[in-house]
């Protein structure tokens, strides 16, 4: 993965005496296909305050550097719509605007996601995109979304649902574009993939989670699509971070 872009942090509060701390490790991976430099898939997370971390993951059809521009636009309004409207499925009708408005026909896939770290929920909105992987220590599912949750720039009107999920204690939340499932063009085996790198990388611990799934999904073969990941994971062995140390793109 040549031009892979990477980065990880931990967030998190001290807890005054007699109460539970709280820290999520943060890790978010992107590799465009080939030796390109950019692709149509992206990956973001920032603090919007104490309660609220924005994550959202694309994907535009097509991949490399021919669809990096259409890519950068979509994404620049979902980021622009979390910050204005905080409400998942309303920012990904915002985008889906943009999306049909397009000479290009592109067809994109996007998560928008409001983690409360302190509570542990994940409020999110999908738009088409595979759906995300949650982990425990003993237990994994992929959060699933309903048939009527269209991917961007199809229709001109988008009114994908809004899901809140309670999640467990010492939970990973793994989110990825296609270019991870379906590296082989076998999207079954690919999820089972996931799932080994997922528990292999919980297990372990690892810090940098989104480099050490892809390694692991990839060590066979890489494929001809870019890819993504956004590894979330709750933590009580990270020191955490001030909240607004927290701000990442790629």
């Amino acid at each position: 993965m040549n031009t892979t872009l990477r980065s990880s942090t931990t967030i998190g509060e001290s807890a005054p005496a007699g109460q539970n701390a709280f820290n999520w490790n943060i890790s978010l991976l992107n590799s465009p296909a080939g030796k390109a430099r950019s692709g149509g898939d992206w990956c973001e997370a920032f603090t919007m305050s104490d309660e609220a971390v924005a994550v959202t993951i694309g994907d535009v059809s097509g991949h490399g550097e021919s669809v990096a521009e259409t890519m950068g636009t979509v994404r620049a309004t979902i980021l622009s719509g979390i910050r204005d409207y905080g409400d998942p499925s309303k920012v990904l009708s915002e985008a889906n605007t943009v999306a049909y408005s397009r000479t290009d026909d592109v067809i994109v896939t996007a998560i928008v996601a409001i983690l409360n770290p302190r509570r542990r929920t994940l409020t999110f909105a999908n738009a088409g995109h595979p759906a995300p992987l949650v982990m425990t220590s003993d237990l994994h599912g992929f959060l699933a979304h309903d048939v009527r949750d269209l991917p961007l720039g199809i229709f001109p009107k988008h009114h994908a649902a809004d899901y809140v999920i309670a999640l467990p204690a010492d939970a990973l939340v793994v989110l990825y574009t296609d270019g991870i499932t379906e590296h082989d063009r076998d999207p079954l085996r690919g999820e089972r993939e996931l799932i080994k790198a997922c528990r292999a990388a919980y297990d372990r611990l690892e810090t940098d989670l989104a480099s050490a799934i892809a390694r692991r999904v990839f060590q066979k073969r890489r494929g001809r699509d870019d890819a993504a990941i956004t590894a979330l994971r709750e933590s009580r062995l990270a020191r955490p971070r001030r909240h607004d140390d927290l701000h990442y793109v790629l």
